[in-house]
């Protein structure tokens, strides 16, 4: 049989487990070694490099942080400065409007509290106890608002007042202080006022009482407002000139048609209401001014001048449903007569 030859039975073992020869470690720790040297001198270098870049960063930021300290303001003692009226005028401007928002604000909602309490008056013809104490903390509340209304004028004019100093050159360093202190001693000023002095003539309030008035008396007079508000300490009195005198009345008829008022239009100018149709067909597309054509007035006006009364529509709608429930009550007790 043929014999297999020692190339086969002496197989070449891993090359893992080849002892390595003087040669081979050699080269092998000279390209190790080589390596090695080479990277330690890499990471040396870099963290120099970084240590001289982190030193400079700390002497940059050292050198700002002197900067801002010798630029710093000191807040504390800094004095207030006078207003440049190219940056000042806007903004002072812009929250006068915002005072012009929360006024209007206000006068919707005084018009909501007289709807309110009319239609409760209406409803229950102001006889009810119930209703007449509503009534009355509906007026306490119309007063609150009355007052915060005047509040916000007050602001208003302050902010107004400052405006045109500022535009006019004068030099305002304590605008904040200022606006306080004004605005303040307005408040002072109103908060010694009478009932009589605050609300006599507010014409919020003398809209509430008319209307009031006009739904237990329709058609009559309403006597004058400091009549119906008591008397304080402080008051004039009740023959002074600068008191109302008279009763008050709401006309609804129109002084052309002599009819009662439709689609009523008042003039801004004087303030006397006339049917739509009518007034239009007075100035018969003119629009150059003319005499007011209620008896006793003066005052010119033109047809831009009127405007649309929503408020007086309201009470005459209000005046002919009392009036008609005025004469249904009267042919009753005829009735029963």
């Amino acid at each position: 049989m043929p014999v297999a030859s020692s190339s086969r039975r002496n197989r070449v073992a891993p090359s893992s487990d080849i002892e390595d020869g003087p040669s081979q470690r050699s080269f092998r720790d000279d390209v190790v070694n080589d390596d090695d040297v080479q990277a330690r001198r890499v990471v040396k270098k870099e963290k120099k490099t970084v240590k001289g870049k982190g030193r400079a960063t700390e002497a940059a930021h050292a050198e700002e942080d002197e900067e801002d300290e010798d630029g710093r303001i000191d807040v504390e003692n800094f004095a207030d400065q006078p207003l440049d009226k190219s940056q000042a005028i806007i903004p002072m401007k812009g929250l006068g409007s915002d005072w012009e928002i929360v006024i209007r604000t206000i006068q919707r909602s005084n018009s909501m509290v007289t709807d309110v309490a009319v239609a409760l008056a209406d409803a229950v013809e102001g006889d009810g106890d119930g209703a007449q104490k509503d009534i009355l903390d509906l007026e306490r509340s119309l007063k609150e608002l009355v007052d915060y209304e005047n509040e916000m004028h007050l602001s208003h004019k302050v902010v107004q007042n400052l405006i045109q100093e500022v535009a006019g050159g004068v030099n305002i360093d304590n605008v904040v202080e200022k606006y306080q202190d004004n605005v303040r001693e307005s408040k002072d000023a109103y908060s010694t006022k009478t009932a009589r002095q605050k609300y006599a003539k507010n014409e919020t309030y003398k809209n509430f009482k008319q209307s009031l008035y006009e739904t237990a008396h329709p058609g009559e007079a309403m006597p004058p407002v400091t009549d119906l508000i008591p008397k304080e300490p402080g008051d004039v009195s009740d023959d002074d000139d600068d008191l109302e005198m008279g009763g008050l009345t709401q006309d609804y008829k129109c002084p052309l048609t002599l009819r009662p008022l439709e689609n009523p239009l008042t003039s801004q100018i004087c303030g006397h209401s006339f049917s739509g149709e009518a007034i239009r067909g007075l100035f018969n597309g003119s629009r150059g001014a003319k005499n007011c054509p209620a008896s006793g007035c003066t005052r010119e006006f033109r047809l831009s001048d009127c405007k649309p009364n929503k408020e007086l529509a309201k009470k005459l709608k209000l005046h002919a449903r009392r009036l008609k429930r005025k004469e249904q009550e009267q042919e009753v007790e005829e009735i029963i007569e």
